[in-house]
């Protein structure tokens, strides 16, 4: 479905395109301009990257509004296709330092040498294709390049004041080449280079046809073809250097039915660079990728153009636009059509540009070594897609009707230890929340789990605002709760604020466990250093017939140092509580009821810290009895 849904995207936006890459060629982002003056010297080494602002989509409690950072991104420039080999395999213009300079750099210094003699090998082949295409092309820049490749000894060039200069960037960064009188001169440019670029690549067919490749029905476009032998790789985030296949059987233990390699997919040759260009194109563009931890969620809308469903459907993911004004603009936008489904009022998508019958698709990868893994793949209509996620923002909706959505990235913030650099969320639990928020369908057990354990563990962090029980993770807990009950058709639902009428034992010992804090913390006035939820809040949400009885107990005496309306309210809000629980609390809370529990004793903490001086007058008038 994916790669079928990948060839889709490919044929669409081909139509759509005014002018495509020629056959043959590729987008290969680049960092640096090499000058070369006529005789093939170095002139100069220029930064021809572009200067960007950051996306600051990943801003904690404790950080402030801070200036916008800026970074510099490689530019594409159009060059023969690249290797795909991870053996020693030189290309026609050569991007890659090693290949280029023959040099490794360490530490300061720049070196021929090394263990097992790769960039030397790699230069040599460099010089030996390039030399042998280039020798009859006698155009200036093209001369220059030849002259350059003929002249440069990589032994003799250690101390490249151009190349130190470069430092650390030397190594990382990839290369073009220009002339140094007139930069719009390159040799991938050149009429003559092209002419007779495009005979060795017509060679290259010929001799193909002619060994007669293996063929089969390509189950992608449903026409006999030849099997792709190999599949091109995929520049993917975290993975390999030198990319990444989505489709490969290396060890013959994959293979089957006699067929070796990706003979064993029957994906034609033509289906395969459609997939893999369309890939690369989505995985590169911000408004079609989302970073989370490790996973990179994909997302595309079948159609020529699907810029605005996209940049509507990233900001769930708190991929925003760049620029202040328009991050505030996509941020209502996205206000405005929650609500407007929440509220069952119809959405005007077309005056957004956007096509709600559109086919839409989510997946979500993870690099593995040279592979790339997919976790998850959705489809549906973006109008419905819009719709599940509006029932999951209701869901996960806490303190009143919200109008900013609880972003994925928000989530995945709350389900890591605050004080970790290196906690992540595992895939697995990442591509089953995004599946559950995408299809309406049920949350995974270990979203609950997680958030209930780092509540239960995690301490409130004075000087970093870290809350441990925050309107997030109490969302969370709800969103799964009320959901759960949804799809067994049961009644019970947790609301937005303190539910009074909730009969739930787990509930009303939360309730119960909020109000007995309250009642030390008033009777310490202020001077206490922990409470009870330090000591005891792990224990009364596993466990509530091990401590309750004790924190009752000692609640009469913290009640002796309070006046007698605090003490007269206290006693009938205790009461209320206990009244459908008795003094017999349950042995052990199941995992669904802990959740009840942090639910119960945050929603009554609401109440019972509310700065509404009526309600409270209220309260404390009650009659004792």
């Amino acid at each position: 479905m994916l790669i079928k849904a990948l060839c889709d995207y490919y044929d669409y936006q081909k139509e759509q395109e005014t002018s495509t890459l020629p056959k043959g060629y590729q987008k290969q982002p680049v960092s640096w301009q090499i000058h070369l003056t006529a005789n093939g010297e170095i002139a100069s080494i220029n930064d021809c990257r572009e200067d960007v602002e950051m996306q600051q989509n990943t801003k904690k409690k404790d950080e402030t509004e801070k200036p916008k950072k800026r970074k510099k991104v490689p530019i594409d420039i159009a060059l023969p296709e690249r290797s795909q080999k991870t053996a020693i395999d030189a290309n026609i213009i050569e991007h890659r330092p090693l290949y280029l300079f023959g040099l490794n750099y360490a530490e300061g210094r720049l070196t021929p040498e090394d263990k097992t003699g790769k960039a030397k090998k790699s230069h040599e082949e460099f010089v030996k294709r390039n030399l042998e295409f280039f020798e009859d092309l006698d155009a200036p820049v093209c001369t220059a390049y030849r002259k350059f490749i003929e002249n440069w000894n990589p032994s003799q060039e250690t101390e490249n004041a151009f190349l130190l200069g470069l430092g650390k960037e030397y190594t990382s960064s990839y290369y073009c080449f220009v002339l140094d009188s007139d930069i719009t001169k390159s040799p991938q440019a050149d009429k003559a280079f092209q002419e007779k670029y495009h005979r060795l690549l017509a060679e290259h067919e010929q001799n193909s046809a002619s060994e007669k490749p293996y063929t089969a029905v390509c189950p992608i476009l449903g026409e006999r073809l030849p099997t792709a032998r190999i599949h091109d790789k995929i520049k993917f985030p975290g993975g390999n250097s030198s990319g990444c296949v989505l489709v490969g059987m290396k060890e013959s233990a994959y293979e089957s039915y006699g067929k070796t390699q990706s003979y064993n997919s029957n994906i034609s040759e033509a289906a395969m660079k459609k997939y893999t260009v369309a890939f690369n194109s989505l995985v590169n563009e911000p408004r079609h990728r989302a970073l989370i931890n490790d996973m990179v969620v994909l997302y595309f809308a079948i159609e020529q153009n699907d810029g605005a469903a996209c940049d509507l459907f990233s900001q769930m993911f708190g991929e925003m636009p760049d620029g202040a004004a328009a991050k505030s603009n996509a941020d209502s936008i996205l206000a405005e059509v929650l609500v407007k489904i929440k509220m069952g009022e119809p959405v005007d998508y077309k005056a957004l540009g956007i096509n709600e019958n559109a086919e839409f698709y989510v997946a979500g990868f993870t690099p593995n070594s040279s592979r790339i893994c997919l976790k998850f793949v959705l489809r549906n209509r973006f109008g419905k897609l819009m719709e599940n996620m509006a029932r999951h923002q209701m869901d996960f909706a806490i303190e009143g009707d919200k109008k900013k959505a609880v972003r994925f990235g928000r989530i995945v913030r709350e389900l890591v230890l605050p004080e970790a650099a290196n906690d992540a969320v595992p895939p697995p639990l990442m591509a089953g929340l995004i599946r559950a928020a995408s299809t309406g369908t049920m949350y995974p057990q270990e979203l609950l789990s997680t958030v209930v354990r780092r509540i239960k563990s995690d301490k409130n962090t004075e000087g970093k605002h870290f809350i441990k029980m925050n309107p997030t993770r109490i969302g969370i807990i709800k969103a799964y709760i009320n959901r759960k009950c949804r799809i067994e058709h049961k009644k019970e639902e947790i609301k937005m604020a303190l539910d009074v009428e909730e009969k739930n034992t787990a509930y009303r010992c939360g309730r119960l466990f909020a109000v007995l804090e309250k009642i030390q913390q008033d009777s310490a006035q202020g001077r206490l250093n922990t409470t009870i939820v330090d000591g005891y809040f792990s224990s009364a949400c596993s466990r509530p017939a091990s401590v309750f009885p004790r924190l009752v107990e000692l609640s009469n005496f913290h009640m002796k140092k309070l006046e007698d309306k605090a003490v007269c309210y206290y006693k009938r809000l205790m009461g209320e509580i206990m009244g459908e629980l008795g003094t017999c609390f349950p042995a052990v809370l199941t995992l669904e009821e802990q959740g009840r529990f942090i639910l119960g004793y945050y929603q009554q903490n609401q109440i019972l810290y509310i700065s509404n001086t009526d309600t409270k007058k209220e309260n404390e008038n009650g009659k004792c009895d």
